[in-house]
């Protein structure tokens, strides 16, 4: 316990230095691949657990306003990028090794890890979690039609990629409400520190079977590498720091949006699309702004307000 809680202390540095050294491990991220799923669900319970289920809180956070809110920022924010995205190909011939990561970008729902990186950044984790848990359901109906928005042809099975979806977020909530009923909510909020540690374990494992031995292939295409690399700060962070800035003009907030809007879940459109060498490379790239994303934040920004953080941080 009291090396979780030291590793919930220091967890952005923990990401940080995970993603500098993981890429040259000596590992084969296609053997890997099953172990997704159970990550997902792990993480998704990390985040269920910590959001307190009585009737209150329920409303408070699932309100029938905040998630009609919720429903259209991901409507606006993957369907109408989408569509955005193809109506600059009428005047840019986008080439397609740049269309299909940005309409991937498009396509993903947010991050599994979102709310727990906004727990470790004090943002609003109630609405990280509510705006996260949204995506992820309706992330059957989202994706293919914003590939299919984005002029690009979605050939996957759509009932299988529902299903599996569906499976692991019932999985991670089911796990996530046994957790809390075991532990209780205030020995929760008690060991928040360590389950922000367990929280960026898990991160970390996500990444061997995404970018583990990932910087041999860098080194044999360095320079599609650096684009891609490029192409992911523009999307994660560019977009985060640009919809904080409408969100903060509009309503004085918005570093939630941010971090949802900016960290996507690539890595389900990369197992539901057929495999291209230039997409995988391009997922692997965006894991860069996910894991020192963080870091960089909670060093650069101001101290968060008081109406920004969660009474569950």
């Amino acid at each position: 316990m009291i090396l979780l809680t030291w590793l919930g202390r220091h967890a952005r540095a923990l990401l940080f230095t995970g993603f500098c050294v993981i890429p040259f491990l000596p590992v084969s991220p296609e053997a890997l691949r099953p172990v997704l799923a159970p990550l997902v669900i792990s993480v998704t319970a990390l985040g269920i657990m910590r959001q307190p289920f009585t009737r209150v809180e329920i409303a408070r956070v699932f309100g029938w306003m905040a998630v009609l809110r919720g429903v259209l920022f991901l409507a606006t924010s993957q369907l109408g990028l989408a569509l955005l995205f193809r109506l600059t190909g009428l005047w840019v011939a986008w080439p397609l090794a740049i269309a299909l990561p940005v309409a991937a970008f498009c396509a993903a729902p947010p991050l599994s890890s979102a709310p727990n990186l906004a727990l470790m950044l004090r943002y609003d984790f109630p609405q990280a979690l509510r705006i996260t848990l949204l995506g992820t359901l309706l992330a059957p109906l989202t994706m293919p039609l914003s590939l299919w928005l984005s002029g690009l042809d979605f050939t996957g099975s759509i009932s299988e990629v529902a299903l599996r979806l569906l499976g692991m977020l019932a999985g991670g909530i089911a796990l996530g409400a046994a957790l809390q009923a075991w532990l209780g909510m205030e020995r929760i909020r008690q060991g928040a520190d360590a389950l922000n540690g367990i929280a960026a374990l898990f991160m970390l494992a996500f990444l061997i079977p995404l970018i583990g031995g990932m910087a041999h292939l860098v080194a044999q295409d360095p320079a599609r590498a650096a684009i891609y690399l490029a192409l992911a700060l523009i999307l994660n962070i560019g977009g985060n720091l640009a919809l904080r800035w409408v969100a903060g003009q509009l309503s004085g907030g918005g570093r939630a949006l941010g971090l949802v809007f900016g960290n996507r879940n690539t890595g389900l459109v990369l197992a539901a699309l057929p495999f291209d060498p230039h997409l995988a490379l391009f997922v692997a790239a965006m894991q860069a702004p996910i894991y020192l994303g963080p870091a960089v934040f909670s060093h650069f920004e101001r101290r968060p307000t008081p109406g920004e953080i969660s009474e569950v941080s």
